[in-house]
């Protein structure tokens, strides 16, 4: 590199180091609307053109984005039959886009639809109306194949009602014709809960597509997580539910200080990808299974079509005695990818909560940890926050969205997280003495490097990656971090080949190595 360069080089990183640089921009979707809203956002990125995601939140929210997720629109979704919550969204093939939702008295789930992302809602359809019966938390999915949708819901004889003869049921009803009508529900549950819609009932059902067409479906019952599967478009299920959990666990309603209500509702995503886990089923869901003082994200696999389950591996990689909670996941459908989203209390021993992404590139069998949200904020249960966070991706675009809760009122963020890089973090159990920057390995590289820093102090760590030109490419660290050491892997799909440097700074710490991509 020529001096000219050189002397470029240093004045550009001298002007990065006056200003902070966030890792993922953060980008308000709703401001808040009332004490109580915008919450439980839905949300969906078009793979078919990824500028466009929809948003739905509590009670009766909708938000799209044209430009991948810059700049935002708000509207009020209206229906004949009214509109309460618990909002999920869609889009099929033809760039349709679904808005499911319950209503005020409980006794449908209500489908709108929009042929564009723009375009005005219908008054919707329903299915679920059994006399006086009580439906809760639905959750939709659509075979891309064949263009059928799938609702599920549970239902209960009195939502709430702790009178031993009512009880609770998961169902599930399909729209061949793009969700204008619908099937006669079918019971998917093989054994009742009761109707108090906490532990012990049937509830949270989520449904998702298989490789063949299959449906499969996962809830929480009185004898834990359970999952069936139909392979006739949800006519017949198994003669037996599965159990994944193998034995009832606190799932639905555990307490995270500041929360009001912390369920741990389950995820699941199947992947239609042509990665190497074509066809594998993923559920996601959060537990205190290790303490009332540690809330975690778990995540199980089956790779024979649901018959059989991996034992539940963790998702955060944190110490014990911290709470992650309100867990959802996804799948790059693009490249088999696992996203997860959820709140993160691994920073603080007070309230204060972060929002964390995790990422798996090797179907579950390790994750990357990172904080997307620029600021934490201070949930109390004098606010409600909802049940649940959403996250969706296509071909490396990636759209967390959550609430945070500021002056008492409720706002809704995104993040724009763009997979130019792949970090990964992992620590080991020696204290190191001093700051350390070490040289990547491999080096030259193609297509991922390793590059290895060491921290002796609880510090504010930035670790970025420029061009030779002092451009800043990416911000693989920038948060505050415990002493250890790390290693990052750097991911360069979409850089061309050429030299780049990466850069450490730790306080008055500063040192920056040169490495060499060869595409």
């Amino acid at each position: 590199m020529n001096k000219s360069v050189q002397l470029l080089f240093i004045l550009a990183i001298y002007l990065f180091t006056l200003q902070t640089f966030a890792q993922y921009q953060n980008i308000m979707v709703g401001n808040s609307i009332n004490t109580y809203e915008p919450v439980e956002p839905s949300v969906v990125v078009n793979p078919y053109n990824t500028d466009q995601i929809l948003v739905g939140a509590n009670s009766d929210n909708y938000y799209y984005s044209t430009d991948g997720g810059m700049n935002w629109e708000h509207g009020v979704i209206n229906s004949s039959f009214g509109v309460i919550g618990d909002p999920c969204v869609l889009v099929d093939g033809n760039s349709n886009y679904y808005y499911f939702h319950l209503v005020p008295d409980m006794s449908r789930v209500v489908c709108q639809k929009t042929g564009s992302i723009e375009g005005i809602w219908s008054d919707g359809s329903y299915t679920g109306v059994n006399g006086t019966k009580d439906n809760d938390k639905e959750w939709a999915a659509i075979d891309h194949n064949n263009g059928n949708v799938y609702v599920t819901w549970a239902q209960f004889d009195e939502h709430g009602s702790f009178n031993s003869l009512d009880s609770s049921e998961i169902q599930l009803s399909r729209s061949t014709d793009g969700g204008l009508t619908w099937s006669v529900p079918v019971v998917v549950s093989d054994r009742k809960g009761n109707a108090q819609a906490g532990n012990y009932s049937d509830h949270a059902p989520m449904p998702a597509i298989g490789p063949n067409n299959e449906v499969y479906v996962t809830w929480m019952g009185p004898e834990g997580m359970m999952f069936d599967k139909s392979t006739d478009a949800g006519i017949t299920w198994l003669p037996n539910d599965i159990n994944i959990t193998g034995s009832h666990i606190n799932w639905l309603v555990f307490n995270v200080p500041g929360v009001e209500i912390v369920p741990g509702f389950p995820v699941i995503n199947c992947d239609l990808s042509t990665s190497s886990y074509y066809g594998d089923i993923y559920i996601c869901w959060t537990d205190q299974r290790s303490g009332y003082n540690d809330t975690d994200v778990w995540l199980t696999k089956s790779s024979d079509g649901g018959l059989n389950w991996t034992p539940p591996i963790r998702v955060n990689n944190d110490g014990p005695n911290r709470h992650q909670f309100f867990a959802w996941m996804t799948i790059d459908q693009s490249n088999g990818y696992l996203y997860f989203v959820f709140y993160d209390r691994r920073n603080y021993a007070t309230l204060e909560t972060d929002v964390y992404m995790a990422r798996s590139t090797d179907g579950g069998e390790s994750f990357t940890n990172f904080m997307v949200s620029q600021s934490s904020f201070t949930p109390s249960i004098n606010n409600y926050l909802g049940h649940y966070i959403g996250i969706s991706a296509h071909n490396n675009i990636v759209r967390p969205v959550w609430t945070r809760v500021d002056n008492n009122l409720p706002s809704l963020w995104t993040a724009i997280v763009d997979s130019v890089t792949t970090v990964e973090e992992s620590t080991t159990s020696i204290t190191p003495s001093v700051y350390m920057l070490f040289q990547n390995y491999p080096n030259p590289f193609n297509p991922v490097t390793n590059i290895k820093y060491s921290v002796p102090d609880k510090s504010f760590i930035s670790l970025k990656v420029y061009d030779v030109l002092g451009n800043e490419i990416v911000a693989l660290v920038n948060e505050t971090k415990q002493a250890d050491s790390y290693t990052v892997q750097f991911d360069p799909s979409e850089l061309t080949s050429g030299i780049y440097f990466y850069r450490l700074q730790a306080g008055d710490f500063v040192e920056t190595k040169k490495m060499i991509l060869m595409k």
